[in-house]
């Protein structure tokens, strides 16, 4: 159904608020909810290393127990998070001078906090959303002209409990038509499609018609064709409203998306080597496929980009970033699962 997912970036204030929402018991904000309805949800390792040692001081201040809270944080949070090793030298100059700003002491300005350095960096490489409620970090990300007051508001509403927004439509019309469609019959069909050519298909579809023209008496083919017709136009109308809320879902997360430079401008800036591995972590963070092959990337990358390389690079190029992991062997992701205490 998703041709792409919606890649974010969370820094550790975002996942306090949702982490203690979880272990107090309170709904799941809409943010956790749409991890598993097309978002992806990435961070910089020192995030986590971030919610552990404040862990027990957060719980404290909601009047939490920390066992509690550490649970919801290995349970419910940690597990929804991708957590990439940022690699450097991949930015342009005008970014690379943002994050040169975010990266003095924070006695020298209010844009300036070097802690939040490899987040932000994370979502320029990303071509990803920042999920902060920090000033500084979304400067570094955003310039100068960004709408702070519209990017609060759209935090706000991931943050709420519920369905909101044009986000919030899109969960509610997935699980709407995965309430309508049978899940077995989907798999079903999938996996048949996977394994048989599309001709013998057609072959047996026909086949199965003809079979049930002959053997079942007209009053019982009549009932049938009204129960499949009732529920073809169920999930005609759900796959509608999907798309429609998904393309309003688009255009919001497009206006909260970072300027992504050209590939021409960073092979300019840095060097063919640089643009063709932001090329891949563009793709592959909004995989809905979740991983990728090196074969798969490679055509990825010559039918949307104008990076061109062979199939030998990219594998050789996922192999040696530290930023991509390699799930099963053959197959790559950005990030991988968080190594926290008891999480992985």
């Amino acid at each position: 159904m998703l041709p792409e997912v919606f890649p974010v970036v969370v820094d550790a204030n975002a996942l306090r608020d949702d982490l203690l929402r979880v272990a107090a018991g309170k709904g799941r904000t809409l943010m956790l909810n749409a991890a598993n309805s097309g978002v992806l949800r990435f961070c910089a390792p020192h995030v986590v290393e971030e919610v552990e040692e404040h862990l027990e001081e957060w719980s404290a201040q909601k009047r939490l127990e920390p066992d509690a809270v550490r649970a919801a944080w290995r349970g419910d949070v940690a597990p929804l998070l991708r957590c990439v090793q940022v690699p450097d030298g991949l930015t342009t100059a005008v970014e690379q001078w943002r994050l040169d700003i975010l990266a003095q002491p924070s006695h020298v300005g209010d844009y300036c906090d070097p802690d939040d350095v490899p987040t932000a960096a994370l979502a320029i490489l990303l071509n990803a959303a920042l999920l902060s409620r920090d000033r500084a970090p979304l400067r570094a990300v955003y310039g100068e002209q960004h709408d702070h007051l519209a990017h609060a508001q759209w935090l706000n509403e991931l943050r709420a409990v519920g369905d909101l927004g044009p986000l919030g439509g899109l969960i509610g019309a997935l699980n709407a038509l995965l309430g309508v469609a049978a899940e077995g019959l989907f798999h079903g069909v999938f996996a048949t499609a996977r394994r048989v050519p599309w001709p013998w298909l057609v072959v047996g579809a026909l086949a199965t018609v003809g079979t049930i023209r002959y053997f079942v008496a007209p009053e019982t083919r009549r009932r049938l064709q009204t129960v499949l017709g009732t529920g073809l136009s169920s999930v005609s109308a759900a796959v509608a409203e999907v798309l429609a809320h998904r393309e309003e879902a688009k255009r919001q997360f497009a206006t909260l998306l970072p300027v992504q430079p050209g590939w021409t401008e960073i092979t300019e800036d840095r060097n063919p080597a640089a643009t063709l591995t932001r090329a891949c972590l563009h793709h592959l963070a909004r995989s809905p496929q979740s991983d990728l092959s090196a074969k798969e990337l490679t055509e990825l990358l010559r039918r949307t980009d104008d990076v061109a390389a062979g199939e030998a690079r990219v594998r050789a190029m996922l192999r040696s970033v530290a930023a991509f992991s390699e799930p099963c062997r053959g197959r790559f992701q950005v990030g991988g699962v968080v190594s926290a205490p008891g999480v992985g």
